[in-house]
Protein backbone atom coordinates (compact mmCIF):
# COMPACT_ATOMS: atom_id res chain seq x y z
CA UNK A 1 0.00 0.00 0.00
CA UNK A 2 1.98 2.95 -1.27
CA UNK A 3 1.69 7.11 -0.71
CA UNK A 4 1.45 8.75 -3.27
CA UNK A 5 1.67 12.01 -3.82
CA UNK A 6 -1.03 14.50 -5.52
CA UNK A 7 -2.36 18.33 -6.44
CA UNK A 8 -5.28 19.38 -6.85
CA UNK A 9 -6.34 20.25 -9.98
CA UNK A 10 -9.06 23.14 -8.91
CA UNK A 11 -7.25 24.65 -5.88
CA UNK A 12 -3.56 23.79 -6.38
CA UNK A 13 -3.34 22.16 -2.53
CA UNK A 14 -0.71 18.94 -2.68
CA UNK A 15 -0.88 16.59 -0.12
CA UNK A 16 -0.35 12.68 0.34
CA UNK A 17 -2.57 9.84 0.15
CA UNK A 18 -2.36 6.49 0.82
CA UNK A 19 -4.05 4.33 -2.08
CA UNK A 20 -5.56 0.89 -1.45
CA UNK A 21 -5.16 -1.64 -4.38
CA UNK A 22 -4.74 1.04 -6.78
CA UNK A 23 -8.35 2.89 -5.96
CA UNK A 24 -8.20 5.85 -8.47
CA UNK A 25 -10.99 7.65 -5.89
CA UNK A 26 -8.72 10.31 -4.37
CA UNK A 27 -10.05 13.57 -2.77
CA UNK A 28 -8.65 16.65 -2.37
CA UNK A 29 -8.17 17.52 1.83
CA UNK A 30 -9.19 20.88 1.37
CA UNK A 31 -11.74 21.72 -1.56
CA UNK A 32 -12.88 17.98 -1.71
CA UNK A 33 -12.85 17.98 -5.20
CA UNK A 34 -12.13 14.67 -7.19
CA UNK A 35 -9.68 16.16 -10.11
CA UNK A 36 -6.03 15.21 -8.66
CA UNK A 37 -2.51 14.81 -10.33
CA UNK A 38 -0.65 12.53 -9.40
CA UNK A 39 2.76 13.98 -9.14
CA UNK A 40 6.14 11.52 -9.42
CA UNK A 41 8.10 11.21 -6.43
CA UNK A 42 11.47 11.94 -5.59
CA UNK A 43 14.07 9.69 -5.05
CA UNK A 44 17.63 9.46 -3.94
CA UNK A 45 19.91 8.28 -5.87
CA UNK A 46 23.76 7.21 -3.70
CA UNK A 47 27.18 6.68 -5.18
CA UNK A 48 29.34 4.28 -3.26
CA UNK A 49 32.86 3.40 -3.95
CA UNK A 50 35.93 5.16 -5.74
CA UNK A 51 33.96 6.39 -8.71
CA UNK A 52 33.02 5.65 -12.18
CA UNK A 53 35.36 7.47 -14.42
CA UNK A 54 38.74 6.94 -11.75
CA UNK A 55 38.66 3.35 -11.74
CA UNK A 56 37.12 2.53 -15.13
CA UNK A 57 38.63 5.65 -17.81
CA UNK A 58 41.58 6.95 -16.24
CA UNK A 59 45.20 6.67 -17.77
CA UNK A 60 47.05 5.05 -15.78
CA UNK A 61 50.46 6.76 -15.47
CA UNK A 62 53.70 5.03 -16.22
CA UNK A 63 56.07 7.29 -14.47
CA UNK A 64 57.22 8.86 -17.54
CA UNK A 65 56.74 8.72 -21.38
CA UNK A 66 57.10 5.55 -23.24
CA UNK A 67 60.00 4.67 -24.72
CA UNK A 68 62.32 6.66 -22.20
CA UNK A 69 65.24 4.72 -20.20
CA UNK A 70 66.34 5.62 -17.09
Amino acid sequence: MPIYRFRCDRCGTEFRELVMNGDPRVRCPGCGADEVTRLLSRFGVIYKGSGFYTTDYRRKSDGGKKGEKS
